[in-house]
């Protein structure tokens, strides 16, 4: 890059990526190296060629989709919105769960600058749905709080119930405590007694005193 011209620098990297002998790293190095020479249509495209050579999951498609994701948006900021919902639902499709919290919640937000809640909110609730296990818990906290940001606090009602059907026992009785909190805030007593009786079934006095 130092010593050639720019034509004789796409040349070079062109003819890596046509052989098959660059890494992810030199994908990325041509990306950027074109964005900085503003060839942003060019360095997209340098983008897509090496996703195709290193798709998931390759440990190098995430390196990709990530900056792809981010030049992007940094790019077209709020504008171009179909595009990008097809470049956040090509990614997903093949993300595998332990990589895609970060894409969910980058897409989210997306959708909440500059698209629509609704969409907004349904992506959460997808995240809610493919992330593993471990990180069940923290998604559906999002979801919810973004629920009732959107939505107002008894929106939150269907989501605390799903999420107390989907986590394992322990994250599940803290949800339950959520859960019966906000009902206590809105003055739904029974409502809140229903819950914590529910969720006294999942926890374990041993393990979880607190909810004893």
């Amino acid at each position: 890059e130092s010593l050639g011209t720019v034509q004789t620098t796409k040349d070079a990297y062109d003819r890596a990526l046509e052989w098959k002998v660059a890494t992810a790293s030199h994908v990325l190095n041509y990306a950027t190296f074109l964005k900085d020479h503003k060839y942003f249509e060019e360095s997209f495209a340098a983008y897509e060629r090496g996703l195709g050579l290193f798709p998931f999951p390759h440990p190098g498609a995430q390196m990709l989709w990530k900056n792809y994701l981010t030049m992007f948006l940094e790019r077209y900021e709020g504008s171009k919105t179909p595009r990008v919902r097809e470049l956040f639902d090509r990614c997903l499709a093949d993300c595998p769960p332990e990589a895609a919290s970060e894409f969910y919640i980058q897409y989210g937000e997306y959708e909440e600058n500059h698209g629509l809640t609704k969409r907004a909110l349904s992506v959460y609730e997808r995240m809610c749905n493919a992330v593993p296990a471990a990180e069940k818990y923290t998604a559906y906290r999002l979801y919810i709080a973004k629920a009732i940001h959107y939505l107002g606090v008894t929106s939150a009602r269907p989501i605390y119930e799903s999420a107390i059907a989907a986590l394992e026992d322990g994250p599940a009785s803290r949800i339950c405590l959520e859960y019966a909190k906000m009902e206590t805030g809105l003055r739904e007593i029974d409502r809140a007694r229903t819950v914590l009786v529910y969720g006294a079934q999942l926890a374990d006095p041993r393990r979880d005193p607190d909810y004893w």
